[in-house]
């Protein structure tokens, strides 16, 4: 072994383009030092100052459960609030509460803890989906636009455990959480005032313990894009519930009349509707990753399907595999762990022969639901969950 001064890297060790485009190391960046890495960036929008405010994730790029903090998508609907140091934060409870509470974040983080992991889909994740079902589209590339979808691991303390230390009585039976993010929708009638961002939680949901008040996630501080310094976390479902940068819970006896509740977030044919349906629960789901969807051609042979699958009922108990467009269905196999509200990884052996397929998955969840091959269409265009082929012609 030599070396061309004291300390130097050996040559066999060091990362050069001796690296094949066929290696597991192939796209490689960085030096011996600081080991290399794959760069797997995100699919961001800045505001005019150059800040980045929405993020999507590139969940086709993707190992494991865990979504990066920096890849994790981001969407609201109001401009980014200002910062507020955890020091000069306060969170009010009140309403229909025996014992009103102004709560610092060191008051908060007091209550005994709880970590929860869970997948995280915005309602409008693969809206355009409905048009290319319908034939009405191109297909859409989950691969090239990336995803409204990550999975996390949020620290923080029950919101039980808070309610229950403000003393709910007979008549508390929703929670109007408010954050800190303020302005108008832009599909709100003319004259409508600005209003500071907010959901009502029935109190049956609110008082499951994984719903959290968060100031963590991943293991570090929430970092200000994705709420802090507490957020609201929902697991289970879509992540408009999931309130960012919170700044007041309110306990009502009627549901409170929040904008984005029935004039965006629900199920109907019309915005005329007398007969909407509140969107809450994500449905039952799985998507391909490899070959992901702008995979044309795969060699014959041996090769492994794979993908993630996830519901907000309850845990995946079964994943399917078609190659034939869905004429005969295989049963994949399901890595562990199978955390109630978390996604599982899934995959297929396939011993792929000369021709034209189209590969896709269905996922059964433990409560039952079978993902569809038709999603249920509404005007608003919200938590598709159908099942999506993917063409592939094998050589």
């Amino acid at each position: 072994m030599t070396t061309s001064e004291e300390g130097a890297v050996p040559d066999f060790l060091r990362m050069d383009d001796a690296i094949g485009s066929d290696s597991a190391n192939a796209g490689l960046t960085g030096d011996w030092y600081g080991w290399p890495s794959k760069e797997v960036n995100p699919v961001t929008l800045l505001d005019d100052e150059g800040r980045t405010v929405r993020i999507r994730t590139p969940v086709m790029d993707l190992e494991g459960l865990i979504t990066p903090t920096h890849l994790h998508y981001t969407v609201q609907h109001f401009d980014v609030p200002p910062i507020i140091p955890a020091d000069q934060w306060t969170l009010t409870i009140d309403g229909e509460v025996k014992n009103p509470l102004t709560l610092s974040f060191d008051d908060l983080r007091r209550f005994p803890g709880r970590s929860v992991r869970t997948v995280m889909e915005c309602s409008g994740s693969d809206a355009t989906f409905f048009e290319f079902l319908k034939g009405e589209g191109p297909r859409p590339s989950r691969t090239s636009e990336a995803m409204i979808l990550s999975a996390s691991e949020w620290t923080g303390v029950p919101l039980y455990a808070v309610l229950q230390e403000a003393g709910l009585t007979d008549k508390s039976l929703y929670i109007r959480a408010e954050g800190w993010d303020i302005g108008v929708p832009a599909t709100a009638k003319e004259g409508t005032e600005a209003f500071y961002y907010d959901k009502g939680l029935p109190v049956q949901k609110a008082l499951h313990p994984d719903t959290i008040l968060a100031w963590a996630q991943n293991g570090a501080l929430l970092e200000h894009l994705h709420g802090a310094p507490v957020r609201l976390l929902v697991p289970g479902w879509s992540g408009n519930w999931s309130v960012k940068w919170l700044r007041r819970l309110e306990v009502t006896e009627e549901m409170p009349d929040c904008w984005y509740h029935y004039q965006f977030y629900y199920y109907a044919d019309s915005e005329d509707s007398p007969d909407k349906e509140l969107i809450t629960t994500i449905g039952v789901k799985s998507m391909v990753t490899s070959p992901n969807d702008n995979t044309k051609v795969i060699n014959s042979g041996e090769q492994m399907i794979r993908g993630y699958a996830w519901s907000g009922a309850g845990a995946i108990d079964s994943v399917e595999v078609s190659v034939d467009d869905g004429e005969t269905w295989h049963s994949a196999h399901i890595e562990q762990p199978r955390d109630r509200f978390m996604w599982v990884r899934w995959s297929y052996k396939w011993d792929a022969k000369p021709g034209d397929y189209t590969i896709m998955s269905r996922a059964t969840d433990e409560v039952g639901r079978v993902q569809s091959r038709e999603p249920r269409y509404n005007n608003m265009r919200k938590n598709f969950s159908a099942i999506v082929g993917y063409p592939v012609t094998v050589e």
